[in-house]
């Protein structure tokens, strides 16, 4: 008799056990929900998993980091050919340079290590060199030394860069009052456990007294699917030694075959091939095959 395979979820990597449940609802529809009275078991699940989804989604989006340090070395190379560009000229031997150097020298004194501050400090003395490089009085030493350009492209990199800054804030905001994919994937498991045990209820009810072809048939084909993802995701596992390697007995997956070596049942805690009993237990520790 057929049985759902147990899943090893908890070796399973995110993106795996994201994937795995995707999957899960993706072959057992709404419909077959329906049919078998059981829509408000796949509607919990489906509800958790889509708690899943949003931290998942999150945590990809949270690599925004690559661009932030991105748009922070733009900055930062710009900020620095201002600085040495400035630094540079005070040995010019162009008198009109050297002296207009000797006054942008002070104008840069207080954020001549900005590019090492931390990111919002960075962004503030850059925002406030190029204020200062900006008034009036500085416009002709400015313009002396050929700058012009570069603080208006060091003004453009310094924005570009506190938008994407800002962004993240805003992620880690809604990442903090949102469950997490720690948080969330036991109890998805859990809806996907109890889900799951109804099928094989129904299964096994309809099997031993009912009798029904169809709905045999239709119960059969989930649990057939199910565990194909259910070996899939165990021989990725098994890949990378997160798990054990498959040992599943084809008479779990095939349509009608059931039963042990020795004639004894599959009770849905699994049986032995020398006819004792497993205990399968819930626990995700691995796969359990037997």
């Amino acid at each position: 008799m057929k049985e759902i395979l147990k899943a090893n979820l908890n070796n399973a990597r995110n993106a795996e056990h994201y994937q795995f449940h995707a999957d899960v609802l993706s072959v057992f529809t709404e419909q077959m929900a329906t049919e078998h009275k059981i829509e408000s078991l796949r509607a919990d699940y489906a509800a958790l998993f889509q708690k899943e989804n949003t931290a998942f989604i999150q945590n990809k989006a949270y690599e925004a980091t690559k661009e932030i340090e991105a748009k922070d070395r733009e900055r930062d190379e710009l900020f620095l050919y201002v600085k040495q560009t400035i630094d540079s000229n005070l040995y010019c031997p162009v008198a009109s340079k050297k002296a207009a150097a000797q006054k942008l020298q002070f104008v840069l004194k207080p954020y001549r290590s900005a590019n090492t501050k931390p990111f919002a400090e960075n962004t503030a003395q850059v925002s406030n060199l190029i204020e200062d490089m900006q008034l009036p009085e500085n416009a002709e030493y400015v313009t002396a030394l050929g700058l012009a350009e570069a603080i208006t492209q060091l003004k453009t990199a310094n924005d570009a860069f506190n938008v994407v800054y800002m962004g993240r804030s805003s992620e880690k905001l809604t990442r903090s009052s949102n469950e997490k994919m720690k948080s969330i994937r036991p109890k998805v498991d859990e809806a996907y456990r109890t889900l799951t045990g109804a099928v094989s209820a129904l299964y096994q009810v309809n099997e031993l007294v009912t009798r029904t072809s169809s709905i045999s048939e239709s119960l059969g084909q989930i649990i057939d699917n199910i565990n194909a993802l259910t070996i899939q995701l165990q021989q990725t596992l098994s890949l990378r030694g997160a798990g054990k390697k498959s040992d599943v007995n084809d008479d779990k997956v095939k349509p009608g075959v059931g039963s042990s070596s020795d004639g004894g049942s599959s009770s849905g805690s699994g049986s032995s091939s020398g006819g004792g009993s497993s205990s399968g237990g819930d626990s995700d520790d691995g796969l359990n095959f037997e």
